[in-house]
């Protein structure tokens, strides 16, 4: 089968490799849709913690069961399904507790396993029994299904941040990402959203689009643009990984505002400065949010199929695997917002 096989820093070849073989309690994907993280540009360029090597990449994505298994009643050949990449034990504290997001032996697709830029993909039996498989909509394509992972991880920050009606939110960064978080917010009945962003690429999208007030933090200072429009922000999410962008966020929030630090920063800039008494004397929360669960993929799903949030408006291009590296240059350069590889 052809697969992008990244073998190191930078060094990603389209090649061919054996298809694997569906062992009993995994299942076999035909690959339909696989969209481009901008995590997936990051482990080309420099690597990742919990990268091993080498690995096909790609994990936003959607496909065709080709096969099933022995021991297997779940799914039958032929369903239309999304995965969730990562992968729990089932057995851990956290698992147990019912955050498997947290679990002490996540392993992840695109990641530990082999991911979507292939034409087939195996989804480990852990994966499937722990219900990482979601079946797909007919309502909906495969290019809008590869967005529910990302989708599922902003339903988990806004989770932990209870946006509630009413609420002022401020997303910082108008990528994909971000406009997912802009309309998930609408939908869990803020009646003000402000997104800030800087690059003029982006900018010149989110002006096509209908979002309700847009500061570029190049021409205003972003806090005091904040502050403006309303009395302070009840919920912050940066939805980018510059490291300023934290300390600002935090000075934007009103008393007992949230701030949900949802991008991991860079290697080497961890550590940020933060006014602990502000964070003090006006009760602030801070919430880390890290990935999605199986079933806030299947909330995303739910989301998506219903037409709740226009996913389709971000799906900018469309490329085959043979085009990768073009994409994730797409991606690296703001040129594009959704990149789906696709066909196979």
């Amino acid at each position: 089968m052809k697969a992008a096989v990244l073998s190191g820093i930078e060094k990603l070849e389209i090649t061919e490799v054996e298809r694997p073989a569906c062992n009993s309690g995994e299942v076999l994907l035909k690959l339909e849709a696989c969209a481009i993280c901008k995590t997936d540009t990051k482990m080309f360029h420099s690597g990742h913690r919990d990268l091993k090597l080498p690995r096909i990449l790609g994990h936003e994505l959607a496909g065709t069961i080709i096969e099933v298994g022995k021991g297997n009643h779940k799914f039958d050949v032929g369903d239309r399904v999304q995965v969730a990449p990562g992968l729990p034990c089932g057995g851990c504290p956290f698992c147990i507790s019912g955050v498997p997001n947290m679990c002490d032996n996540m392993s992840i697709i695109g990641f530990h396993h082999d991911g979507g830029f292939a034409e087939y993909m195996l989804v480990p039996a852990n994966g499937v029994q722990n219900g990482c498989i979601n079946k797909i909509p007919f309502s909906l394509s495969f290019e809008a299904a590869s967005l529910a992972e990302p989708l599922a991880c902003c339903i988990n920050a806004q989770e932990l941040s209870q946006i509630k009606l009413g609420d002022t939110v401020v997303i910082i960064g108008a990528g994909p990402l971000g406009h997912l978080h802009r309309q998930l917010a609408h939908i869990s009945g803020a009646s003000e959203v402000i997104v800030i962003e800087n690059s003029p690429e982006r900018i010149a999208f989110a002006k096509k689009i209908d979002v309700n007030y847009l500061i570029d933090p190049t021409e205003v200072d972003p806090v005091e643009a904040v502050k403006e429009i309303t009395d302070g922000a009840d919920v912050v999410i940066p939805a980018c990984s510059d490291p300023e962008v934290l300390a600002q966020g935090i000075e934007m929030l009103k008393k007992r505002g949230r701030i949900v630090f949802f991008s991991g920063l860079p290697h080497g800039y961890e550590n940020i400065p933060i006014d602990h008494n502000l964070i003090h004397y006006k009760e602030l929360q801070i919430f880390g949010a890290y990935g999605c669960t199986s079933e806030q993929n299947r909330k995303a799903l739910k989301i998506l199929a219903a037409r709740e949030i226009a996913v389709e408006e971000l799906i900018t291009h469309h490329i085959s695997l043979d085009e990768l590296i073009k994409g994730f240059e797409l991606v690296d350069t703001h040129k594009a917002m959704e990149v789906v590889v696709t066909p196979f």
